[in-house]
């Protein structure tokens, strides 16, 4: 990722702690214009929707594939148990997601840089290509070793598809306006989220479960090819050897082994064998030693081109801003995971009916999303959004821990609306708050570590709650079940995977009552620990300063100009205007 020599700059921000490292004080355009000086800070100036019919192509485009990783994310979470056992995977299970959420997570620092370096589009076509290739593998896939393999090829491409839509999003819309760009996003997200456990359901029910990865084939492939023709954006001008050079391939290796050790350590701890096994002590120790020398090297003499500059962290809003992103993330795909989860055991419902029972949530997610873009967009006030939304979402989560085998309908529904819109309120609104106290320079950069945070939160959404749920049956097992033989079907990690069994299903009398018993106790505590991460972020929320959104563009990897030629007779190269009014800085270099 590009490194930026430093000089001094504030920004609009209301206190000198928003002091941050700029590359030239010219890129603030907030203080270049008088008008938006004598402008009222929550007016906003009048915009008009871009007309460049290549920014929609892309648009839409990037928000197939957007659909495309986030049907795989969801459509997972009701066929897993039958997965489990058509694999004899046993402990084995939290692979199918963990290596998904390591490998996607693990590859995002390099993606930025090599964005930065060689432009947006070979980036975003090989994580296309990713994608497709993983999904169409697990597929085929015989055995939990080649599933937890194919399934790290598919959360490499995921994980670069989402940021790089993030960071072209970025590159095409001011940030004062990005909130109603990234909630559009997040409806093709939710489509996708919404779908997913539907579709698995479906497919479960008339094919077998090999169809939840071939489904995402054909929209892949379509995805790539709209890429491939529409994808057109600048890119610096230099050699490839020059280009190769400019990326830190020595503290990506130190950063993604690190990742790849301290969270295998992590996630089998509990899980595959204790905690005080030298299998999860050595990981875990390696991979802290891994991030050690990562960051070490980061700020070295040597390290000329930083994969993450720790200058991204140079104000406590950004700094805030990365946590928040990490905890809302992880508590978004908490429920995603688990509350179809719940239908599955303590309302028997199947692996279909269990999605339609989520849909109040996925479903609603959107506009709340959409709300608060808007609200982001009129006022360019981020800080009260976020309170409200770890407000909403604590709620929510304290109304999951009371569900039981006869909560009603109406209760359920309901509830689910709550932890909805507080999760909505934050996905789309954090990274304009990170962004606001960071140069325009650092998009791909800053882009690239919070969706980075993103994934590692998703890797903890399906781990933690997990380890809860596997403690919690642990120790409550030979209190509340009193037959030796559901004891013994439950013990050893097993319970998570009889989900919707036909075992269950055929229990009788006092030791199914017993069963639920404990799957009730075990289900309320994952709802506890979720309340306690988010009142964590509630108060994080309070580190964050007011700082103004920028409202013009400056970008070097915008759309490529159509007209060179004509601009160039005209004196028009080298700067442009956007549809919306905004100055981009041109090239007329195609990726």
């Amino acid at each position: 990722m590009e490194k930026s020599p430093s000089k001094d700059f504030i920004t609009n921000a209301t206190s000198a702690d928003d002091t941050i490292l700029r590359t030239s004080p010219e890129i603030d355009s907030r203080a270049d214009s008088a008008e938006a000086k004598q402008r009222p800070e929550n007016e906003l100036p009048s915009q008009t929707a871009p007309k460049d019919p290549r920014i929609w192509l892309v648009f839409v485009a990037l928000c197939l594939a957007a659909f495309c990783a986030n049907l795989n994310a969801t459509i997972l979470t009701t066929v897993i148990p039958l997965i489990t056992r058509d694999l004899s995977a046993d402990h084995e299970y939290i692979w199918i997601n963990a290596a998904f959420n390591i490998a996607a997570a693990a590859i995002l620092p390099l993606l930025g840089q090599a964005s930065n370096v060689l432009g947006r589009r070979i980036p975003m076509l090989l994580s296309l290509g990713l994608f497709t290739l993983g999904s169409a593998l697990c597929g085929a896939a015989k055995n939990i070793a080649m599933m937890i393999a194919c399934r790290a090829i598919q959360g490499a491409g995921a994980g670069g598809i989402m940021m790089l839509l993030e960071v072209i999003t970025c590159d095409l819309f001011p940030l004062r306006v990005r909130g109603n760009y990234f909630a559009i996003v997040l409806a093709f997200c939710s489509i996708g989220v919404t779908l997913g456990p539907i579709v698995g359901g479906a497919f479960v029910k008339h094919t077998t479960w090999h169809w939840v990865f071939y489904v995402n084939v054909p929209f892949g492939g379509l995805a790539f090819t709209l890429a491939f023709l529409f994808l057109k954006f600048k890119r610096p001008k230099s050699t490839f050897k020059e280009k190769i050079l400019q990326i830190d391939f020595v503290g990506n290796v130190l950063f993604m082994a690190g990742t790849i050790s301290l969270l295998l350590g992590l996630i089998m701890g509990g899980q595959v064998h204790p905690w005080s096994s030298f299998r999860v002590i050595v990981p875990i120790v390696l991979g802290i030693i891994g991030w050690g020398f990562f960051f070490a090297w980061q700020v070295s003499p040597w390290c000329v081109e930083q994969t993450i500059p720790p200058r991204l962290f140079s104000n406590r809003t950004s700094a805030a801003g990365f946590v928040i992103i990490f905890l809302s993330c992880m508590l978004l795909d908490w429920v995603v995971y688990f509350l179809p989860y719940y239908f599955q055991t303590l309302k028997g419902s199947s692996p279909l009916r269990s999605g339609v029972e989520a849909l109040p949530f996925n479903i609603f997610i959107v506009p709340a999303a959409g709300i608060n873009g808007a609200l982001l967009t009129k006022f360019g006030q981020y800080k009260p959004l976020h309170l409200a939304g770890f407000g909403m979402a604590t709620l929510g989560f304290g109304l999951f821990s009371t569900m039981n085998t006869t909560t009603s309908t109406v209760k359920w529904v309901f509830w689910q609306l709550f932890g909805a819109y507080g999760l909505g309120a934050l996905i789309t609104t954090t990274l304009p708050a990170i962004q606001a106290s960071l140069p325009e320079s650092d998009v791909a950069t800053s882009t690239a570590l919070h969706a980075f945070l993103r994934s590692f939160g998703f890797i903890w959404a399906f781990t933690i709650p997990s380890v809860v749920f596997n403690n919690q049956v642990r120790a409550k097992l030979n209190d509340v079940v009193d037959d030796p033989n559901a004891r013994a079907v439950l013990s050893n990690g097993q319970a998570y995977s009889q989900a919707n069994s036909k075992w269950l299903n055929e229990l009788t009398g006092q030791t199914k009552d017993q069963v639920l018993h404990l799957y009730e106790l075990s289900i309320s505590s994952m709802w506890y620990t979720a309340i306690a991460f988010s009142l964590l972020g509630f108060f994080i929320v309070f580190v964050e300063k007011r700082v103004k959104l920028r409202e013009n563009l400056e970008t070097d990897f915008g759309l490529e100009e159509r007209n060179v030629d004509e601009q160039t007779e005209q004196g028009e190269v080298g700067t442009g205007k956007d549809e919306g009014g905004a100055e981009v800085k041109t090239s007329d270099q195609r990726d």
